[in-house]
């Protein structure tokens, strides 16, 4: 992986006025990892560097290659605008699984996407129900 790869992950994340939560966020990664990663004590695998590469809206090469000239495209739905115990859960280590999931959500076709979300806020839902349940005792 080229020395400068964190360091063009910076920059742009940066440029976007993103923190690193929301680039976090965005593909799937976590914070602590992000860190690590600008900071070159990490290196990506292939897998992750494709992840940061798309989140930020650029190809793989434009962040591997410091030859390369790049414009990002705009990005919307900044974390910032979530509530603060969900940017707080993006901050933790422990919602790794779940951000990776959410990654690969988002890179479903809108008609699968629909479909999962719907089935998420019913199971919710259903949860949310039982949850308030007590049976009756006296029946038993």
């Amino acid at each position: 992986m080229n020395q400068n790869f964190g360091k063009r992950v910076r920059s742009l994340r940066l440029s976007r006025h993103w923190s690193q939560q929301e680039l976090s966020m965005r593909c799937g990664i976590s914070t602590p990892h992000i860190s690590s990663i600008e900071r070159d004590k990490r290196h990506p695998s292939l897998e992750y560097a494709q992840r940061i590469a798309t989140a930020l809206g650029v190809p793989l090469s434009s962040l591997c290659d410091e030859r390369t000239e790049f414009q990002a495209p705009k990005m919307r739905n900044s974390p910032d605008e979530l509530p603060l115990y969900l940017q707080n859960f993006i901050l933790n280590e422990s919602a790794f699984p779940y951000l990776e999931a959410a990654q690969r959500m988002s890179t479903l076709p809108e008609e699968e996407a629909s479909f999962l979300t719907k089935l998420i806020e019913l199971l919710a839902h259903r949860d949310h129900l039982l949850a308030g349940y007590q049976p009756d005792s006296r029946v038993l």
